[in-house]
């Protein structure tokens, strides 16, 4: 493989909407529930947008990179692996240049915020959590894909922290009066729905990978619970995540029900691990849909802000 397509491989491409979606669906949060008489400037929008969504990104890359490091590293990536190439793995990319790989990422990624965070200082201080927590996932000694966290990692960190850290970007830098309300609820809830749903993305890669990391002590849900427990999270994760995005943005998020539960009926029925492997791209484009949704939604005026998340 030509060395740039193994470096594009390795920002595994596909699970760069679980970095765009929070950042479009934040933005869309703020819109609908801020103060609207204090929504700022258009420039602030598109400097806050451009920023959030260039640190998501390389945040997800230097996970991906990290995962792909750790995972050769450790011995879950091997010959018996189903699925896509490993870049470390099947030396295309070499340890040494991976572990550049990954602080190149970093570096792109405050660079990328960095127009916010010298506006807001502040900011400086989740960004560093994230890539910390980027970094931990698969690596140091306390590896959280290792310890059976990688799903509370994926709820937490690219749903609930992403979401809700793009719409306090957006209130610090938008907002410009005082009695302008930082709206965390709407914010944590659009975040846990975006979560559980690219939650499914983490999932369908643990059930396809039960065998190769039960034998290297990756000790992920899947492997600890089985693949049962596995369809069941997939079927709550669907559930839970488009009820969550229909109590911020109303119905519309709903319209994806009968596609996911399509989805979840094929992930029922998957038993060998070649069979899991279309799930990933799947997850992703539900995730991408109802983030479309929540914007259409947002565009057309149909999100019911004075309900349960009233202004």
């Amino acid at each position: 493989m030509i060395a740039w397509r193994a470096w594009i491989a390795a920002c595994r491409p596909k699970t760069l909407v679980a970095a765009l979606v929070p950042v479009v669906v934040g933005g869309a949060v703020y819109i609908n529930y801020a103060d609207v008489e204090c929504l700022g400037r258009k420039s602030d929008y598109y400097l806050t947008f451009g920023a959030c969504l260039a640190f998501a990104i390389c945040a997800q890359i230097v996970s991906n990179f990290a995962n792909d490091l750790g995972d050769a590293l450790k011995g879950a990536d091997n010959a018996s692996r189903v699925g896509p190439q490993r870049a470390v793995a099947n030396g295309l990319i070499s340890a040494q240049a991976m572990k550049l790989g990954v602080v190149v990422a970093i570096i792109l990624a405050f660079v990328g915020g960095l127009p916010l965070g010298l506006r807001e200082p502040l900011l400086f201080i989740p960004a560093t959590i994230a890539l910390l927590l980027a970094l931990a996932y698969t690596l140091g000694p306390l590896p959280l894909s290792y310890l059976g966290l990688g799903d509370v990692f994926v709820v937490a960190c690219f749903g609930v922290q992403a979401t809700a850290l793009t719409v306090y970007a957006f209130h610090l830098m938008v907002g410009r009066s005082g009695s302008l309300v930082m709206p965390w609820a709407p914010a944590l809830a659009a975040g846990l729905g975006l979560g559980l749903l690219a939650d499914n993305i983490l999932l369908s890669n643990n059930a396809r990978d039960l065998e190769t990391d039960a034998a290297t002590g990756k000790r992920t849900t899947v492997v600890r619970w089985g693949r049962s427990f596995a369809r069941g999270l997939h079927l709550f994760n669907l559930l839970g995540g488009l009820v969550a995005l229909a109590l911020v943005f109303g119905w519309l998020p709903l319209a994806l029900l009968p596609i996911a539960l399509w989805q979840h009926r094929a992930f029922r029925r998957a038993q060998a691990p070649a069979d899991f492997v279309p799930f990933l791209g799947q997850s992703a484009l539900l995730l991408l849909a109802a983030g479309a949704l929540c914007v259409t939604a947002t565009c057309l005026g149909w999100v019911p802000v004075g309900g349960i998340f009233s202004r």
